[in-house]
């Protein structure tokens, strides 16, 4: 599982023209899954642990002396998520000039993976989430604040350290 986290000042997607969400200041997360992320993925200490590092990274400013430093979560500074499915987070470009996407997980098995990422975060925020629509060609709009982006890679931050 993969996280590419943008803070932003507004986001939106859309879909044939219309629009589906749309966030003021908050995060606009790119979410995708890989081969290995299977349907038991959701009930893992990985899952919620990229929930839980999502929704608690201190990435927003502070107020009074640190309003200058990342010091708030997106719950403190009162935004919202849009979580956008992105398979392509897991191409492999490797070889040639056209990237190899079959380190991504199956539509189903990502389908199902991504809703139920979006219901924890969602509980986690007790509202203020959104997100695209699994499949669909969608519209990302967004204005990066900072510019601040950050990967999240569950299997390098909950993986077991290598033994020496």
């Amino acid at each position: 599982m993969r996280l590419c986290v943008q803070r932003v000042l507004e986001g939106a997607v859309a879909v044939d023209g219309t629009t589906l969400a749309r966030i003021g200041k908050g995060l606009v997360v790119l979410v995708g899954f890989g081969r290995e992320d299977g349907p038991e993925l959701a009930a893992s200490d990985a899952f919620g642990g990229m929930a839980r590092k999502l929704v608690e990274l201190r990435i927003f400013p502070g107020e009074g002396e640190y309003a200058h430093k990342m010091h708030r979560t997106v719950r403190e500074a009162g935004g919202g998520i849009l979580l956008i499915p992105q398979f392509t987070l897991y191409a492999d470009c490797r070889r040639g000039r056209r990237p190899d996407f079959t380190a991504a997980a199956p539509p189903d098995t990502a389908r199902a993976l991504f809703e139920a990422f979006v219901r924890r975060v969602d509980g986690m925020m007790q509202g203020g989430v959104y997100s695209g629509l699994f499949g669909a060609d969608m519209r990302i709009s967004l204005c990066n604040w900072g510019p601040v982006t950050l990967w999240l890679d569950a299997a390098e931050l909950f993986s077991p350290p290598a033994k020496a």
